[in-house]
C-alpha cells in the first residue's frame, strides 16, 4: 500500500478529521480473480477513540463514470463525497472510501460487477486499519446507487472474503440489484431519461465483465463508447451520454434483448445470503431503479434468510429525498449491537 503524499483535500474535510490521506491499496478483480490496486480516501475522527478502536464506515459511491481519472478521492471535493464523509467523522466513525477498480490510473472498471465492488469495500476496510493506529475490526458499508449495490454486494461477500473483520450491517440506498428488466425496456424503446443516461455504463460494463462479446448490438452512432469522453466523469460527458438517440441504444434483435437480460440476471443480487442485518431505502419516484426491482431483490434476499429492514420513501426519487440521520442511527445501533428490526415477509415497506 502506498500513500499519496500529494493529495490535497477540501478545508472542512481537513478540518474535521483527525488525519486523512489518500492510498493505493490491494484488493482483488471479481472478473479475473487476480490482484489489483485500487485508490481510495481514509480518514479517523479527531479525538481519542473508543475502547476497541474506532469503528469503520466503508463508504461505496455512486456512478461518477468508467474511464481512469473517475475516482473520487482524486478531487479535493471527492466529487460531492465531503459532506459525507464528515458526517461520519461528527458521529465517531472512521471512514473508507473506495474509489473502485479501474477508476484510478491502472485497471478496468466493470461497472455494477458485484464481486469487485464487495472486494473493494472490504479491502478499502482493511487498508484503514493499516493507515491508522486504533482503528475497529468492526465495520459496516453504507452506500447509495452504484454504492448501494457495492454495500449489499459486501454484506453478501463479508463472511468468505472479510476474514478478521467484523461486519454489523450494510446500509443501501437505490440499489441497483437487479436490473436485467432495462434489456426489455430498450427493446421497445421505453427506457426513461435517466435510464437512457446510465444505458452506455451498464452495456459497457457487462462487455467488461465478459458477458457480451461486444457492444455494437446495443450502441450505435452517436453512441460511441470508443469516443473520447464518452465514458468520462465530467460534466459534459454526462451531459453527452443523456443526449443520446434512444433509437441508437435500443437491442438489434429479440436475440439481443435475451442475451442482455441473461448477461444482468447473471450480475444480479442477491447471489448469496447475507452475512449481516441490512438497511435498504428506495424512492418510490425513482425513474432510474424502479421500486418494484428493489423489492424484488429484498424478497429474494429474505428468502435466503437475510435480515433486512426495507423502507421505501414515498417522495424519494434515485438521488432525493433520503434520511441521513436516520441511516447515521442505524449504523450506530448495529456497531451498539442492538437487534435489527426486520420486516422480511411483510408486503409491505414500513417506515
Amino acid at each position: 500500500m502506498s500513500v499519496d503524499e500529494q493529495a490535497r483535500y477540501a478545508p472542512e474535510l481537513v478540518q474535521a478529521a483527525g488525519d486523512v490521506k489518500r492510498a493505493v491499496y490491494r484488493s482483488t478483480s471479481g472478473v479475473t480473480g487476480r490482484p489489483v490496486n485500487v485508490g481510495g480516501v481514509f480518514a479517523v475522527p479527531k479525538g481519542a477513540p473508543p475502547e476497541g478502536g474506532w469503528p469503520v464506515v466503508s463508504v461505496g459511491h455512486a456512478t461518477t463514470g468508467l474511464d481512469h481519472g473517475c475516482g473520487p478521492s482524486l478531487r479535493p471535493d471527492l466529487m460531492g463525497y465531503t459532506s459525507t464523509v464528515t458526517g461520519l467523522l461528527a458521529k465517531g466513525f472512521a471512514v473508507a472510501m473506495s474509489d473502485y477498480e479501474g477508476l484510478d490510473d491502472e485497471g478496468t472498471h466493470a461497472y455494477l460487477e458485484p464481486y469487485s465492488a464487495a472486494y473493494n469495500l472490504i479491502d478499502a476496510t482493511r487498508a484503514v486499519a493499516r493507515l491508522f493506529p486504533d482503528v475497529s475490526s468492526n465495520w459496516a458499508a453504507l452506500g447509495g446507487s452504484q454504492g448501494g449495490q457495492s454495500a449489499w454486494s459486501a454484506n453478501e461477500m463479508a463472511d468468505t472474503y472479510g476474514d478478521g473483520l467484523k461486519m454489523v450491517g450494510a446500509a443501501a440506498e437505490a440499489p441497483p440489484v437487479n436490473i436485467a428488466d432495462l434489456a426489455e425496456r430498450a427493446y421497445l424503446g421505453q427506457l426513461t431519461p435517466e435510464q437512457q443516461g446510465v444505458w452506455p455504463m451498464v452495456i459497457v460494463g457487462v462487455q467488461r465483465v465478459g458477458l457480451l462479446p461486444n457492444t455494437t448490438p446495443y450502441l450505435r452512432g452517436a453512441a460511441d463508447p470508443t469516443a473520447p469522453g464518452f465514458l468520462g466523469c465530467e460534466e459534459q460527458d454526462t451531459w453527452l451520454r443523456s443526449g443520446l438517440n434512444i433509437d441508437d441504444m435500443r437491442p438489434e434483435t429479440a436475440e439481443d434483448t435475451q442475451k442482455l437480460e441473461r448477461a444482468l440476471q447473471l450480475i444480479a443480487l442477491p447471489q448469496r445470503p447475507l452475512a449481516a442485518p441490512m438497511l435498504v431505502i428506495n424512492g418510490a419516484k425513482d425513474q432510474v431503479v424502479f421500486p418494484s426491482w428493489v423489492a424484488y431483490s429484498v424478497r429474494l434476499s429474505c428468502r435466503l434468510g437475510g435480515d433486512i429492514r426495507h423502507v421505501e420513501l414515498p417522495q424519494a426519487d434515485h438521488d432525493n429525498g433520503y434520511p441521513d440521520e436516520e441511516v447515521l442511527i442505524w449504523l450506530a445501533k448495529r456497531f451498539a449491537g442492538e437487534p435489527a428490526e426486520s420486516n422480511c415477509g411483510s408486503d409491505s415497506s414500513g417506515s
